[in-house]
């Protein structure tokens, strides 16, 4: 509508407030594959998923903004030195309605990106604000040009120039941060302490040495060293590991995987009371005989759907025994496909998906169980439209 009316009335503003939304149309585009495609699970020649998809469209969207703000502020500094005649009038409605059109997309898209945590969604957003900015200097300058053409002759080109130069910085701007993605810069500093504590206060775990984290597409792969027991055996500190990868995805958003590799605590740091926290040394309380509803589990609201903890502790038979249902979200996964020491049992009670052993793919529906034995990879997406509900059981003799 912009750029067919800014070719009839003759208003240069107008006409590069079209260009710049018609490349949000390309740049929209762009991000919807790269969400799409950056939703697939995990595969053999992509461990870490496919998340980076999602950052390299926004990458795209920001250097697209960059050469698109260039040619078009060049081309309006040009055209500045030969106004040619006024703008219609008319001119002004098509601008008003993209202002009105872009106030309700910028809200939505920037809510959405937040929540979900996709930089693309966020950078299309920042984008759309960009494109209210320039609705309005270019409305502002042909209104100049309307009011009083002998005086502002050149306003209306000169505020296409500008409508340029605001899309080339935003543009440096989503490039920037996308760039910095695919460079595996570290999270922000909260992300990082967050991860720490919740590691630090896992009976075993004398002190965290290091935490380093890079995002894949929505979410971020942890790498960490702790510091342990030096007399700690294998099997141990095996469990611990995982017990410590497992409350990390569970409390941490955004979390997609947790490595972990143990140091040996300094033997001089024994006496100082950290050894009183070793599993073994812990108090051991077993679970309860008990009947629990939905209202009393243990409930975590996570990026994919929701997570509700039954039971988690040793029982006079095994070591531990964890049961727990999930609800996960259309085209979500509640992690990559992972190995823990576990057994483990699922039933899905309802909605459609896959689930990963090994490397092969199951479709699944309400009724179907899995079994999976302890180190096997495995892995569950829905791939339905609806919400997915499945209950698990994990175990380790």
């Amino acid at each position: 509508m912009k750029i067919t009316a800014g070719l009839l009335s003759g208003s240069s503003a107008l006409l590069a407030d079209g260009y710049e939304s018609g490349g949000d149309v390309l740049s929209s585009g762009l991000v919807w594959l790269g969400l799409t495609y950056g939703a697939k699970p995990p595969d053999s020649n992509h461990p870490y998923g496919h998340g980076r998809a999602e950052t390299v469209s926004g990458l795209i969207v920001g250097l697209l903004l960059v050469t698109s703000g260039l040619a078009i502020a060049l081309q309006a500094l040009v055209t500045a030195n030969h106004p040619g005649r006024v703008p219609a009038a008319y001119a002004v409605f098509p601008l008003t309605i993209s202002i009105a059109v872009k106030v309700w997309m910028v809200r939505l898209k920037w809510v959405t990106g937040r929540r979900i945590g996709s930089a693309a969604l966020a950078a299309v957003a920042l984008n759309d604000s960009v494109d209210m900015l320039s609705g309005v200097v270019a409305l502002s300058a042909l209104w100049l040009t309307l009011h009083d053409p002998a005086r502002f002759p050149a306003a209306d080109h000169y505020g296409a120039c500008v409508v340029g130069i605001i899309m080339l910085f935003s543009g440096m701007r989503i490039a920037r941060k996308t760039g910095m993605d695919l460079m595996d810069t570290m999270p922000e500093t909260g992300l990082i302490e967050e991860i720490r504590q919740v590691a630090a206060a896992v009976p075993g775990v004398h002190s965290v040495e290091k935490v380093y984290a890079r995002k894949t597409g929505l979410r971020h792969h942890v790498d960490m060293h702790l510091w342990v027991d030096p007399a700690m055996n294998v099997r141990r500190s095996h469990e611990l590991g995982h017990r410590v990868e497992n409350l990390i995805m569970r409390k941490v958003a955004g979390v997609a995987d947790v490595l972990v590799h143990m140091e040996p605590a300094d033997e001089s740091l024994r006496g100082l009371g950290y050894e009183d926290r070793l599993p073994e040394e812990a108090p051991v309380t077993k679970l309860l005989d008990s009947v629990l509803d939905a209202s009393e589990t243990r409930f975590t609201p996570e990026p994919f759907g929701e997570v509700h903890l039954y039971f988690e502790g040793p029982t006079d038979l095994l070591r531990s025994m964890t049961a727990g249902s999930l609800i996960l979200k259309p085209g979500m996964s509640p992690h990559p496909p992972h190995r823990h020491a576990e057994e483990e049992l699922l039933l899905v009670a309802e909605g459609t998906g896959e689930i990963r052993i090994g490397e092969r793919i199951h479709h699944v529906g309400p009724g179907t169980q899995m079994y999976c034995a302890g180190n096997i990879l495995h892995g569950i997406t829905n791939t339905g439209s609806s919400l997915m509900k499945f209950y698990f059981y994990k175990w380790l003799a």
